[in-house]
């Protein structure tokens, strides 16, 4: 073995080395278990090297060559890692009998961990620009793996898209596992889709795939091809994984949003979205809307009309629905409704900071500001902040012209914080008032506001609340 390192090491010294194409992470389970580095060349029999230290001493393994857009994927999956460890490789470009540089890629923390972080983002199509800031900012973030829920380039038929984008994210592929979803562009073409990346199964298909990692369960559902099987599916995963703290949906279309695509789920209100509501699923994440949304606790089966109190998996409770298709694409405006609880027009990406029974998310722009941060709490009866409440919140006349009335209804009582912000994050007003009663209300001069749609919000203590206005 020492002999083996030695002649590497001189090999890397004295052969010039290159940069390897289109290097990429994923995994066929969960971050620590089918761990599968994948990379692009135009040789025919590469290979790495790799170890926990820098002398890379697991050794050296041939890559499995499979067919690539252009050129040939070389792919090779660890056994089991070690969690929170450093894997120090290198990669052999047969074509050119080269090595690339040594590179470092950090483990996940353990299976069984109730602390964990990851990403979520969508839609990064042909905005390359917009796409690397986000990714630049997403890997500074040092989370343990990303959600992509779809629309990875405008035209999934065409290589030199998926060069652009490879090529534009080179930086965050290199050092992040990614978990993808089919979106409608990359229904033009499914089989390079899931041949271009490494991701868990479910009958012999990439499309829809679970996996559990610490004390939550993530399962991927595909909305471009829906049927019978993929639903009894989504029940049995569901189904055996009910005592998770955490279950987390993920899929391209979403039910309840403002954008251009709203209703387009409707169908389905009474499978899928009645299967999320008996069975607790905390969260939903999706693309497809060039926006950022966070939906109002969203009980259908309950409440078909109007939000529930609280965010939660228990009974009465609602679910989390979050739409974070900003990587790229252009963006989506939208207009006020009763399910949404705050609305940006704004490149942006998130990131899940998972601590046991919390769950924070903090979403940010593509300039890395802050659009906002919140908590799903799950933690036991009696702690503080169990759950977030939703107070009510209307506003008449909406739209408004001139003036309105602001009505809000809370237990909460004391100095209060109005504010107003617009879709691209600025706060354009805010005032302070004293809110003596249960039932408020506040009259507000828009006279001057620019025509467009705000999140009028109330701050009392440490209870938020809002809804949208339209000005016109």
């Amino acid at each position: 073995m020492q002999k083996t390192i030695l002649l590497l090491l001189f090999s890397l010294y004295f052969l010039p080395s290159r940069a390897i194409q289109q290097i990429r992470w994923g995994s066929s389970a969960d971050p620590l278990h089918g761990l599968c580095i994948t990379w692009q060349n135009a040789g025919i029999s590469d290979s790495i090297q790799w170890g926990y230290t820098p002398l890379m001493e697991a050794g050296r393994f041939k890559g499995i060559q499979r067919s690539g857009y252009t050129d040939n994927f070389f792919s090779y999956t660890f056994p089991t890692v070690t969690p929170n460890a450093s894997i120090y490789y290198i990669l052999y470009d047969s074509g050119s009998n080269s090595w690339s540089p040594q590179l470092i890629f950090k483990t996940a923390p353990p299976f069984s961990t109730s602390a964990f972080s990851f990403l979520a983002m969508a839609d990064s199509r042909n905005g390359m620009a917009v796409w690397t800031q986000i990714t630049n900012l997403a890997n500074a973030k040092n989370t343990d793996f990303t959600i992509f829920t779809g629309d990875i380039t405008g035209d999934a038929t065409d290589n030199l898209q998926w060069d652009d984008w490879f090529n534009s994210s080179a930086i965050f592929l290199q050092n992040n596992i990614v978990y993808f979803c089919e979106g409608n562009h990359e229904a033009n073409d499914t089989a390079k889709f899931q041949n271009n990346f490494t991701m868990p199964m479910a009958n012999g298909s990439k499309l829809h795939y679970s996996f559990s990692y610490g004390n939550a369960i993530f399962i991927c559902l595909n909305t471009e091809q829906i049927d019978a099987e993929e639903y009894n599916w989504l029940i049995s995963e569901l189904q055996a994984n009910s005592s998770k703290t955490w279950k987390i949906i993920y899929f391209h279309r979403p039910f309840f949003t403002i954008g251009n695509h709203a209703g387009e789920m409707d169908t389905y209100l009474n499978s899928w979205w009645a299967a999320f509501d008996t069975y607790g699923v905390d969260l939903l994440i999706n693309g497809h809307d060039h926006m950022y949304e966070r939906s109002k606790p969203i009980n259908y089966s309950l409440s078909p009309a109007s939000p529930v109190a609280s965010y939660g998996s228990g009974p009465g409770q609602g679910r989390c629905e979050i739409v974070c298709g900003g990587s790229g694409a252009p963006l989506y405006t939208g207009s006020a409704s009763w399910f949404i609880q705050t609305y940006q027009s704004n490149y942006n990406f998130c990131k899940f900071n998972v601590n046991d029974s919390t769950m924070i998310d903090s979403t940010f722009d593509n300039s890395g500001n802050l659009i906002e941060t919140f908590m799903l709490d799950k933690t036991a009866l009696g702690v503080a902040n169990k759950t977030q409440l939703f107070n009510p919140v209307s506003i008449f006349p909406n739209p408004a012209t001139n003036s309105f009335t602001l009505k809000y209804s809370a237990n909460e009582c004391g100095n209060a914080i109005i504010s107003i912000t617009g879709m691209n994050g600025k706060v354009i007003y805010t005032s302070k008032v004293q809110k003596t009663h249960q039932d408020f209300e506040y009259k507000i001069d828009a006279g001057k506001f620019p025509k467009g749609v705000y999140s009028v919000e109330i701050n009392i203590d440490h209870q938020k609340d809002n809804a949208l206005l339209v000005v016109k």
